[in-house]
């Protein structure tokens, strides 16, 4: 039996009648009881089920098995199929091996052979899946609300280091659990609080945007996907990456828009050009050039932010080389669930945000604890806060990092198209926010 999972416990339940025993061995071990733990096991292992008893005519002393777990997943129909080895000095006339079927009334012995997963980032999957278990999860396809079961647990161990959320940080969670709502609920002082996040975003040791306050258009977003949404809509022909966030080709499909991958050399006059900077999947110097070419070429050029505050290295960015800015601290700071997110623009966009935000209708709750927020934590706040625990676990794990704190890469880990949805490549990185948020408390 091969099992793609660490194995934390094997659980073996026998009913017994008669004067029969049963005796378990794992990789020549007695076992005492009925459970073996994970650290009796090897990568690969042969439990050994022995089954004796004094009179072998004896018909009415027989064992049935009657529960077979492991990591508390029932895996019972696995075991019926094994063979069962007969001791033929006791029953010299039966059969030397017989399908098993969960009976023993033969003296006789079953062998089980066991390969776990003992991969040391599996490993971690596992713990953090059944350790940290919540019932409720989301963003997901699946029931948001669950129970705590093998399938579950399974589940989230085998997604576990797949997309990202941000960790959750005890002391900005603190700041929003205390604001109270009556004071969030007015609207924002447009042009005062829109330099006031520009100056502070530039005051970052990592992030530069040159002449963003002279991108005249400043409204209120229901996270960057508003934005995208906008811009997706707004044009009939688009140059993106193959790899980036898979809501832009996903929300496409269907439409009469067609998405183009973008490559250096080939970018077409005048076109729409939809890039992510920094993205994990692409250097910050390619992205750059990119930008460059497109603007050489005359291309409308929107400039999605979403990862900057995780970014791991110096970026520059002008931002008048680009027409469209979206921007939130959503994939950095847990605020995921309120989403506030902004747009700059040259030029006023006619969309539903920009008439929102003109006539300040816009959701106040969400824009005005990310300014809560910025007048108590820098931008480089929450990188300076991880890089240390990133960079032990870098080497912890094996992993290397990538243009993004949050994503690193492994040899043991690539794309799967099969299971993943269209358009979705974050399964290409191990997300190491869970490994951040429990360093220390597990074994690494």
């Amino acid at each position: 039996m091969k099992f793609d999972f660490p194995i934390e416990t094997i659980v073996l339940d026998f009913d017994l009648e008669g004067k029969g025993s049963i005796q378990i061995k794992v990789n020549g071990r007695d076992v005492s009881g009925n459970v073996i733990h994970g650290h009796l096991l090897k990568k690969y292992n042969t439990i050994t089920i022995n089954f004796s008893k004094s009179d072998p005519t004896d018909t009415n002393s027989f064992a049935r098995l009657r529960k077979f777990k492991i990591n508390n997943g029932d895996f019972l129909d696995r075991f019926q199929t094994l063979d069962y080895k007969v001791d033929k000095v006791m029953h010299p006339e039966a059969d030397d091996v017989i399908q098993n079927n969960l009976y023993f009334g033969y003296v006789g012995q079953t062998d089980v052979v066991i390969e776990q997963n003992t991969d040391l980032l599996q490993r971690a999957a596992w713990v953090i899946a059944n350790d940290t278990f919540d019932e409720v999860k989301w963003p997901t396809r699946n029931a948001n609300f669950r129970t705590k079961e093998f399938s579950s647990v399974y589940d989230d161990y085998r997604f576990m280091f797949t997309g990202c959320h941000p960790p959750k940080m005890e002391e900005l969670e603190n700041v929003v659990n205390d604001l109270q709502i009556g004071s969030l609920i007015a609207p924002l002082n447009k042009k005062a609080d829109k330099w006031r996040l520009e100056n502070w975003i530039n005051q970052s040791n990592r992030v530069t945007i040159k002449n963003l306050s002279h991108l005249d258009y400043y409204t209120i977003s229901n996270g960057t996907t508003d934005s995208l949404f906008s811009f997706l809509m707004r044009n009939k022909e688009i140059h993106m990456p193959e790899k980036m966030y898979h809501h832009n080709r996903q929300i496409l499909q269907g439409k009469e828009c067609r998405v183009i991958d973008i490559k250096l050399g080939h970018i077409k006059h005048n076109s729409a050009v939809l890039i992510e900077l920094p993205s994990p999947w692409y250097s910050d110097e390619h992205l750059q050039s990119i930008i460059d070419e497109a603007k050489s070429k005359n291309c409308y050029i929107a400039l999605d932010l979403s990862w900057l505050p995780a970014c791991m290295h110096k970026i520059e960015i002008d931002a008048l080389e680009v027409d469209e800015i979206f921007f939130s601290m959503n994939k950095c700071w847990p605020i995921h669930s309120l989403r506030p997110a902004v747009r700059w623009s040259k030029k006023r966009i006619n969309d539903s945000q920009t008439f929102d935000t003109e006539v300040s209708i816009y959701p106040k709750i969400p824009i005005n604890v990310l300014y809560r927020l910025i007048d108590k934590f820098s931008f480089d706040y929450s990188f300076e806060k991880y890089l240390n625990d990133h960079r032990d676990i870098c080497e912890k794990f094996n992993l290397k990092p990538t243009s993004v704190l949050w994503f690193t890469t492994h040899d043991s880990v690539q794309h799967d198209s099969e299971i993943m949805e269209p358009h979705f490549y974050l399964d290409d990185f191990v997300c190491i926010v869970k490994l951040l948020s429990y360093k220390n408390k597990f074994f690494w």
